[in-house]
Parts: C-alpha cells; structure tokens; sequence
C-alpha cells in the first residue's frame, strides 16, 4: 500500500512543525518530522497497526489513528481506501478532542 497526505493532514503537519521550531529549535523539529515520515512508511506495511479511532467510530469511513512516537503528543488519523492509506489528519493530542474532529 501507498500513504496519501490529505491537504488537511498537510496543513496539520506543517503547523506542528511551525510549533516545534519556534519552541524547541530545529533539531526537535526535523526528529519530529523524521518519525512523522517513519510512522507514515511503517503505516504502508503494516496498514492495520493503528488502533480504530473512537472519536471517529460514527463516521461512514472507519477511521484509525497512531501515535508518532517518541513524545506521542501528535497521532496520525487514517483510513484505508482501495490500495491506499489515506491520511486525514494528524492531531495534536492535547487538543480539545471535538475540535480536531471538526471537517473530517
């Protein structure tokens, strides 16, 4: 299988990374976006390794999520579709819980 970034789960991204490089400087920045990379590529092979999404239970699509290690403060929120890893969002997980799930 093949992940697919949504242009949410970009966007997602690209705050986070914004977050880390002004708070805690470039090298925890590129070690963050290393395992969010990491995590994505092990996704491909071992699609099922994420657990079911409990705030997304409701929705049509079946939705996972995992955890970017090593803080495990970000989670990867996807769903397979066909041949694909679609990757929906990536959540900080101190976050308001119903305002990350808003738009999916």
């Amino acid at each position: 299988m093949i992940a697919v970034w949504t242009k949410r789960a970009v966007n997602s991204l690209q705050i986070i990374e914004a977050y880390l490089l002004r708070e805690f400087g470039e090298t925890k920045r590129a070690e963050f976006m290393q395992e969010a990379e990491n995590t994505a590529k092990r996704l491909e092979q071992f699609p099922g390794m994420g657990k079911e999404e409990p705030l997304l239970a409701h929705r049509a699509k079946k939705y996972h999520s995992y955890l970017i290690p090593p803080t495990r403060l970000s989670k990867i929120i996807y769903y397979i579709e066909m041949e694909q890893i679609v990757i929906a969002d990536v959540w900080d997980t101190r976050r308001e819980p119903k305002k990350v799930t808003r738009g999916l």
